[in-house]
């Protein structure tokens, strides 16, 4: 039962003070080297220049079940004619609730879980924030202040059950909110890392969905009830023909719909027009044919078109043979 522990300080979160309210650089938190620390956190390479990881983050202060993404990365300029080493988890609006939430002094707890989320295992990170008024905030204080890491962190081996017992009323829910503000989308598409590794079958249908206001892409809607929802995440180069998990490679369909665009019923133009095959023998689908999808706000998940190209060429009409990727 591992906890990580940070007083957050002064300079990392922007500098803010009564008299300069706004900050005057990005605010994050700024991780201990400690391999202790680093070992409870996704390993980052030390050759991949500013390597980064996306951090699936549940806080335990907001009041709706969210999943949050923040961008986990190792800036390590010093090995490439550089200055810096240091590890970073940045803040965005989602994070601080659209304000800045975070002050010097608070204290903030991880605990990574491995949780089940719709039928798929995922570790994610919960997060508690606690003030200087919070009945927890002594103990965890006492627990930085003996801690052998320097710098404000520690690694707590011990029970906070005030936080593992809103970690259990979180999972009663079954589900979270996905969330990708959209300042991790735009660190993501600077990153050196190898973009398609930085997702899953998991964090590629959370930021689908996002991308898209969770909607479907061609209906425009969405059934649901609780953690239940008609809608599924449709590769447009399907994965058995080598299609990768970044969220330009996928569309929000309903279940019905993604079925069809697997099998080849309809594609989509490079303006995203809808494409019924002919021999289709379905009034519904038909008529479908010429509307265009819906486009995403955000350049980042706008379908390739490389993608689409893969589709209409070896997809479209796939039905009429094996009818199977």
């Amino acid at each position: 039962m591992t906890y990580y522990l940070k007083k957050l300080g002064h300079q990392e979160l922007g500098s803010v003070t009564p008299t300069r309210p706004t900050p005057s650089r990005g605010r994050y938190i700024y991780i201990s080297k400690n391999i202790n620390v680093l070992s409870f956190f996704p390993p980052l390479s030390q050759t991949v220049k500013n390597d980064s990881s996306l951090l699936p983050i549940i806080p335990l202060y907001l009041n709706e079940p969210t999943k949050i993404y923040c961008n986990y990365i190792y800036h390590n300029d010093h090995l490439f004619g550089g200055s810096r080493n240091e590890y970073r988890i940045y803040l965005n609006n989602a994070l601080e609730n659209n304000s800045f939430l975070f002050t010097s002094t608070d204290i903030i707890v991880f605990k990574k879980e491995e949780i089940k989320i719709e039928e798929e295992i995922q570790i994610v990170y919960f997060l508690e924030l606690l003030k200087t008024t919070d009945n927890l905030y002594d103990l965890c204080n006492d627990i930085i202040e003996n801690s052998s890491i320097r710098g404000d962190h520690a690694t707590y081996d011990g029970e906070l059950k005030i936080i593992d017992d809103k970690i259990s009323r979180f999972l009663q829910h079954g589900t979270f909110n996905p969330v990708v503000d959209e300042t991790v989308a735009k660190k993501v598409e600077e990153s050196s890392t190898n973009i398609e590794n930085l997702f899953n079958a998991t964090s590629f249908r959370d930021f689908v969905m996002t991308g898209y206001g969770g909607v479907c892409a061609i209906t425009g809607n969405v059934i649901k009830y609780g953690q239940f929802n008609n809608l599924e995440t449709a590769h447009i180069k399907p994965k058995s023909h080598g299609g990768t998990y970044l969220p330009n490679n996928g569309i929000p369909l309903s279940r019905d719909i993604h079925w069809a665009f697997d099998k080849g019923f309809f594609t989509l133009s490079d303006d995203y027009t809808i494409m019924v095959h002919e021999k289709v023998e379905n009034e519904y689908l038909a008529s479908l044919d010429g509307s265009k999808i819906k486009i995403p706000e955000n350049e980042f998940f706008i379908p390739d078109k490389s993608s689409l190209k893969y589709h209409r060429n070896n997809v479209y009409g796939l039905f009429l043979t094996s009818g199977r990727l």
